[in-house]
This record gives structure tokens, C-alpha cells and sequence, in this order.
């Protein structure tokens, strides 16, 4: 979702696209062109391996495009809700988080009825995603002020 000051604009970015709709089509599939086996795919010179490439599939619609125009126009925050920040999305995420824009990455996490969390399970996902280490030590809100996603009622 993209948004402005002004609270009546909002935009949202289906960037893996939107059931029944055919102008948005859904986009499943690998992420993780960072990973060296990326360019041993490539190697290959099989078109074949490269169908399910999520960003082959990001040509199909404007949202990519649009998503970069919204990083490249001012600071951001990234709020981080029900997503494990998987490889599955590694360059899409890193292109997002390690941007100079991106002041801030919030986690919501998953908290259990026995007070655990999943908090320190997310952000090691998420260091995953960051080439720059300094960067992600720097952006990401610890866990002190993070929030559970949803509260659960036996700790609070």
C-alpha cells in the first residue's frame, strides 16, 4: 500500500497480483536472483527454468514500476505484517529494505498463547534479505518497540 500525507489518498500495489482479475494476474514463483544458483539457472540457457521467475512475471504489470517510483520519492518505513520475509521475495525485499529512502523496517510479529514470539525468527529472515549488515542494524526496529500483530489475550 502506498500512501501520502493526505489521508483521502491511498494506492495499493498488488505486486503479486490479485485473484480474478486478468489484468493483474497472480504472480507465484522464485525470488532469488541474489542466491548464486540464480545465475547457474541462467546459465543454462533454458528459457523453460526462467517461467516462474518472480521478476520476469513483474513485467506482466505496472506494479513493479509503480512500486519504484513510490521508493524513489521520498523516506519510507516498512511495516512488516503476516509476511516471513523468505527468500521466496528476497530481491524484491532487499531492493525495498536497503534502499536509501527506507528510514525504518517495523516487524508486527506472531505472539503465542505461551508468550513466545516469533519475532527473533523473522529477523533472521529478514538479515537474509540485506547484502549491507550496517544497513539492517541500523533500519530495523528492535524488539522492545515492536508490537505482536495480534495481542494475545493470555499475556497481556
Amino acid at each position: 500500500m502506498l500512501y501520502t500525507n493526505d489521508e483521502a489518498y491511498y494506492e495499493f500495489i498488488n505486486i503479486h497480483g490479485e485473484l480474478n482479475c486478468n489484468k493483474n494476474p497472480i504472480i507465484f514463483g522464485y525470488g532469488d536472483e541474489l542466491d548464486n544458483s540464480y545465475s547457474e539457472i541462467e546459465k543454462l540457457q533454458d528459457n523453460h527454468f526462467l517461467e516462474n521467475i518472480k521478476s520476469i512475471k513483474y513485467h506482466q504489470t505496472r506494479n513493479y514500476r509503480t512500486l519504484l517510483k513510490f521508493i524513489e520519492s521520498g523516506i519510507y518505513q516498512v511495516f512488516v505484517m503476516g509476511h516471513s520475509c523468505g527468500n521466496s521475495d528476497r530481491t524484491l525485499l532487499n531492493t525495498l529494505f536497503e534502499h536509501n529512502n527506507c528510514v525504518s523496517l517495523k516487524v508486527y510479529y506472531r505472539q503465542f498463547k505461551n508468550g513466545s514470539d516469533d519475532y527473533s525468527n523473522l529477523i533472521r529472515n529478514i538479515s537474509r534479505n540485506f547484502n549491507d549488515k550496517h544497513k539492517m542494524r541500523d533500519i530495523v526496529v528492535n524488539w522492545e518497540d515492536s508490537l505482536p500483530l495480534v495481542p494475545s489475550k493470555e499475556v497481556i
